[in-house]
């Protein structure tokens, strides 16, 4: 229970690093997105089920804070939560580069998801290379934010479940 008020935490101070200070450190117009990479890490941790279901609140959140139509953004970070947590059985979570190079994968798969689910209701009208070029901006940009935020992840995760096991 303390995890989740501690993810819940994470995701409040994510959220309002996104809409304030990041939303004004863009490349070429993208800003970073670093709660894929909590998702990422959620999925990678815990597995398929807790990371769908945690992207899922976060990809809601962020809806609701961004004001896009509804299930969009929880789509996407269902799936990268989903996707992140079948690779963490594959994946050699520990590797110095993992975390650059699987938060740029699952960041093009949630730009993909997002747009296709926004284009599917008639959100997204806009040229396709334009859609392509701000996944590729994202996903270069959240490979390299991912490492030091996916350690900081990892270190904040293993301190809680210490925590949780002493505690019993």
């Amino acid at each position: 229970m303390i995890r989740y008020g501690a993810y819940l935490l994470v995701v409040a101070v994510g959220l309002v690093l996104e809409m304030t200070w990041l939303g004004r450190a863009t490349i070429v117009g993208v800003a970073p997105d670093p709660l894929v990479i909590f998702v990422m890490v959620v999925g990678l941790v815990h597995g398929s089920e807790e990371g769908a279901l945690v992207g899922a609140g976060v990809g809601l959140l962020q809806d609701i804070v961004t004001g896009v139509p509804l299930g969009l953004g929880m789509l996407a970070d269902q799936v990268v939560g989903f996707v992140a947590g079948l690779g963490g059985g594959v994946v050699y979570i520990e590797s110095v580069w993992m975390p650059a190079v699987s938060a740029a994968a699952l960041t093009g798969l949630r730009v993909g998801v997002w747009a296709l689910a926004a284009h599917l209701v008639g959100l997204l009208g806009g040229p396709l290379l334009e859609v392509v070029r701000v996944d590729l901006v994202t996903a270069c940009y959240n490979g390299l934010i991912a490492i030091p935020i996916y350690h900081g992840l990892r270190s904040l995760d293993r301190a809680l479940v210490r925590f949780h096991e002493e505690s019993r």
